[in-house]
């Protein structure tokens, strides 16, 4: 009987080694596109104000895919500006914006990792208090300093 199973056991096997590189790369796809986009978007500021919206609305058009689970995070935490959240709160802003939660394994582990990263990048200033993460959009935030600042 086990071997009859076999075969199937060893398809999932390599898809899901297959899919872990795809998931990589798609990451990375990801962060060049972020990089890119921000390099226009620091580029049409200069622009015309006329020329300037033009450019956007291409740039919007042109990577208008489903949001992604970062940028999810990110419109939900500028959504609730001046609201300092921690991680389990940016999972129920997610779910009640209707993003879906289901095809993530450990979605609240991710949801940590995004923040720290969007900290880190100084998108968003992170706080503790009360020994809580609490994580709030940057352009919110009291003080210009980025990553973890004090308290909320």
């Amino acid at each position: 009987m086990r071997d009859r199973f076999k075969r199937y056991r060893t398809t999932i096997l390599l898809g899901s080694l297959r899919l872990r590189k795809l998931v990589a790369k798609r990451e990375k796809l990801n962060l060049e596109i972020e990089r890119v986009s921000e390099l226009i978007i620091a580029n049409a500021n200069f622009l015309p104000d006329e020329q300037k919206a033009d450019q956007l609305l291409q740039l919007e058009q042109l990577v208008a895919d489903p949001p992604g689970f970062t940028d999810s995070v990110r419109k939900v935490l500028r959504a609730n500006r001046g609201q300092a959240a921690t991680a389990i709160a940016v999972r129920e802003m997610l779910a009640k914006a209707g993003f879906n939660l289901s095809a993530y394994n450990n979605p609240l582990a991710s949801i940590h990792t995004i923040l720290k990263r969007l900290a880190e990048r100084g998108e968003v200033t992170a706080s503790t208090n009360d020994g809580q993460m609490y994580y709030r959009w940057k352009a919110d935030a009291p003080g210009k300093g980025l990553g973890i600042d004090g308290e909320v």
